[in-house]
């Protein structure tokens, strides 16, 4: 049976569907089968592979709107073992809308027990928000990657969303763990992302990867060409900071990454 990771953040801009399309990449070139789901309504998954609104047949919005099958919604990529399906919502406000209100918050979790078997790991790049979407993510995953942009208000953001999480585990998925926190955006010319990088693994300690993710135009490069920076430039230090990345998720795959004492640290110092 395949592992779940939600990629989730309450803060915008961190680096979510960045992490989510190079990771799953990294995770392939490796040799694992990888399902990319695309839950945030923005659709940009879709983009960073090159299709269209008319390129898609089906994606999340007929799973979580008109029943259909998820194994339906399943698009091919370059690679042979990375597939995503894309959120499938363009610029008709109606769609968005239906998708965001969709009911149940175990939607997704349902819908992906008939294709986890078919999967090593299946990422999900959750929306910027707390809301019904990011729950279902956070419901149907076994753990979650945290990117943290190398700022000054990283924690600031983090205390909220490290206190839902923890609702959530007790009241609906008991079983979720943290795979870890990803420092993202990272610039060590800048003296305050040294500040930023020491505070937060000295804050989250054994909760940080070790693989840091740098300020890299391939990275910015993903959706004008429509592949993952590792197929754009392989030797780009975007590309090679997401296999670090893939081979430490591999490498740790069962290692308990969460400890009750750290997360409270997190959330004190939030």
């Amino acid at each position: 049976m395949g592992e779940i990771i939600a990629i989730a953040s309450q803060k915008g801009g961190v680096g979510k569907t960045t992490t989510s399309v190079n990771l799953g990449a990294s995770l392939s070139y490796l040799g694992y089968k990888t399902l990319l789901v695309d839950v945030d309504p923005q659709g940009s998954i879709a983009t960073s592979f090159g299709y269209g609104r008319y390129d898609i047949r089906a994606g999340i919005l007929e799973v979580f709107t008109k029943n259909v099958p998820i194994k339906e919604c399943i698009h091919p990529t370059e690679m042979d073992l990375f597939h995503f399906i894309p959120s499938n919502v363009w610029s008709d406000e109606v769609d968005r809308k239906s998708l965001i209100g969709a009911s149940s918050n175990t939607i997704l979790r349902s819908a992906l027990q008939e294709i986890i078997d078919q999967y090593d790991y299946i990422i999900i790049d959750c929306p910027p928000s707390l809301g019904n979407l990011t729950f279902n993510a956070l419901i149907a995953a076994h753990s979650m990657i945290v990117p943290i942009q190398c700022e000054y208000y990283a924690l600031k953001a983090l205390g909220r969303f490290l206190k839902m999480t923890r609702k959530l585990k007790i009241e609906h998925n008991p079983d979720l763990r943290y795979r870890g926190f990803l420092l993202t955006m990272v610039d060590m010319r800048n003296n305050l992302s040294k500040r930023v990088i020491n505070k937060v693994r000295y804050t989250l300690q054994g909760l940080v990867f070790e693989t840091m993710i740098p300020r890299n135009v391939r990275l910015a490069e993903v959706p004008f060409y429509g592949k993952p920076a590792f197929l754009i430039d392989k030797t780009s230090k975007g590309a090679q900071s997401y296999l670090n990345l893939a081979e430490e998720v591999v490498k740790h795959e069962n290692v308990p990454l969460e400890t009750e004492e750290s997360e409270q640290t997190a959330i004190v110092a939030a």
